[in-house]
């Protein structure tokens, strides 16, 4: 991953913010799973989404387990479309998106 480009957190699917609480939009509750965060959460990085017609920045956050779930589906999903991805060499994002996944569990 070059580090002009985004992180591996930014790099995981969240819901649209348009269909989503408050709570979820403003980062209180997991983005994922609706659970309340501690201290352990995951900062996703900040997200674009058309809401009520205008467009809004928001920081999204997600527990640990559901961050790491993310990472490990995001991360099976980029190694097979990847082409610099092999079965024994892995470009900077797929390591990214491991090493996310397995420092979240």
């Amino acid at each position: 991953m070059h580090p002009d480009f985004a992180d591996a957190t930014q790099m995981l699917p969240v819901p649209h913010a348009g269909g989503i609480s408050r709570k979820r939009v403003e980062g209180k509750v997991c983005v994922w799973c609706r659970q309340a965060l501690d201290n352990g959460h995951v900062d996703l990085g900040p997200r674009l989404s058309v809401v009520a017609g205008q467009l809004e920045r928001w920081w999204p956050r997600g527990c640990r387990p559901c961050a790491g779930r993310k990472a490990a589906d995001t991360y099976q999903a980029h190694i097979r479309t990847c082409a610099r991805c092999t079965h024994r060499d892995y470009c900077l994002d797929g390591r990214a998106l491991y090493a996310l996944g397995v420092e979240c569990r």
